[in-house]
């Protein structure tokens, strides 16, 4: 047996973190078309592969209103799959959630998609042995209770036991949490031989055997979402499974540190595109800038790094070079300088302040302004790592602040 576990393919993205007024626009159709360019790799290797079926673990749309250009492409992925005598499994999660009778959808018939309750469909392999395969998809974008108490024990007159699951696990501090929430040995309890879990964009294994695996998303949309992006391919081995993870997504998102000690404010930009033209990027890469320093921070470089004008200065130089550098360069993150030394204020009184001002009650009155956006918007702004972003920034700001104060009252004496 052979197969891909794939899930959050997330098409037709709206990229919203991205100006793409910004971008050179060829440079924009790329990052539009690259949740196609990568699912489209997918079922590639699914078909030079020769694999016996597909899992789509749910979000394989960005929003339940998905486009017909998305609509179009992914029934022509599931026909190329069908003639190649391809199974493919569907389940929908909480960005494409569905009520709508899976006939109305015009997929071939080779693909099988579960209903809003958990079922199990049974599919026989070329060489005669049975798969069964339980799931479901999403009726709506909340689904808080634990659907894996509806899923059946591994049964005994098949071969192979499989789950598709689009949710969580319970412990998880996060709004992540809140969907189909499930625990480690909740899943282990039902003695399947393999878990294909999906909506957590980060690639993990959650047991030693890697058989209850996220496969990540198949294209990251941002900074978070960094690093190779792609599936898993799962293979037997006499009664053993064994996970081999698969690049696919044409655009990697990454991080380049750079330290700005012993470094002029006139010589920042050339400094930076050297150090990205070193790295010789084999692959597109949209890159954050993340600057460091052990000293204080002239406040004048300072304020043109929170300002966004050195941002605007490298874009400008980037949209004519992004081709040869195989890179362009999202955002910048300013250096967090360990202690600094005011003429007015006290390390000590600065970080106290800090404290006071960005914590996470701060936090979660700034995440109420979000309820009315999108899930997705607000599920983004209130990760972890989004809230450290926030929280850095705004400490630069404030550093900034303080040190032109200072400066400012040291000129009046």
């Amino acid at each position: 047996m052979k197969f891909i576990h794939t899930a959050d393919l997330h098409l037709d993205s709206p990229f919203l973190g991205l100006k793409s007024h910004v971008l050179p626009n060829e440079l924009w159709e790329k990052v539009h078309q690259s949740t196609f360019d990568s699912f489209q790799r997918i079922i590639d290797d699914a078909i030079e592969q020769q694999v016996d079926f597909v899992l789509l673990a749910g979000d394989l749309f960005d929003r339940e209103e998905r486009s017909v250009a998305a609509d179009a492409f992914l029934v022509a992925q599931l026909n190329r799959l069908n003639e190649h005598g391809i199974e493919a499994f569907i389940s929908f999660g909480n960005h494409d959630y569905s009520t709508a009778d899976p006939a109305s959808f015009g997929y071939p018939a080779n693909t099988l998609v579960f209903g809003n309750q958990v079922e199990t469909k049974q599919y026989t392999l070329n060489d005669g042995e049975v798969v069964a395969v339980s799931g479901f998809s999403f009726d709506k974008q909340w689904i808080t209770q634990p659907m894996i108490q509806d899923y059946p024990t591994a049964v005994s007159d098949v071969n192979w036991n499989i789950g598709m699951l689009h949710g969580s696990l319970s412990s998880l501090n996060s709004p992540e949490a809140n969907y189909a929430p499930f625990t480690l040995s909740e899943l282990e309890e039902k003695g399947y031989d393999y878990w294909a879990l999906g909506h957590i964009h980060k690639r993990q294994s959650l047991n030693e055997q890697q058989t209850i695996n996220y496969s990540g998303n198949t294209q990251g949309r941002h900074i978070n979402e960094s690093g190779e992006k792609g599936y898993l391919l799962v293979q037997s081995d006499d009664q053993h499974l064994q996970t081999k993870f698969v690049p696919t997504a044409p655009i990697v998102w990454d991080r380049v540190a750079i330290s700005l000690d012993k470094m002029s404010a006139d010589q920042i930009v050339e400094s930076i595109l050297e150090k990205i033209a070193n790295l010789h990027y084999d692959k597109l890469h949209f890159i954050r800038i993340q600057l460091a320093s052990q000293t204080a921070i002239d406040a004048d470089l300072l304020a043109k790094i929170n300002n966004g004008d050195l941002l605007d200065d490298l874009q400008d130089i980037n949209a004519d070079k992004w081709q040869q550098l195989n890179c362009w360069i999202t955002s910048i993150e300013a250096p967090q300088v360990k202690s600094l030394v005011y003429s007015s204020i006290d390390q000590d009184y600065f970080n106290q302040a800090k404290a006071a001002t960005l914590n996470d009650e701060v936090f979660d009155q700034i995440l109420k302004d979000f309820n009315k956006q999108p899930t997705f918007i607000k599920d983004e702004v209130g990760s972890e790592e989004s809230k450290q972003e926030i929280f850095d920034q705004a400490g630069a700001i404030l550093q900034e602040n303080v040190v032109h104060e200072d400066t400012e009252e040291d000129k009046s004496k």
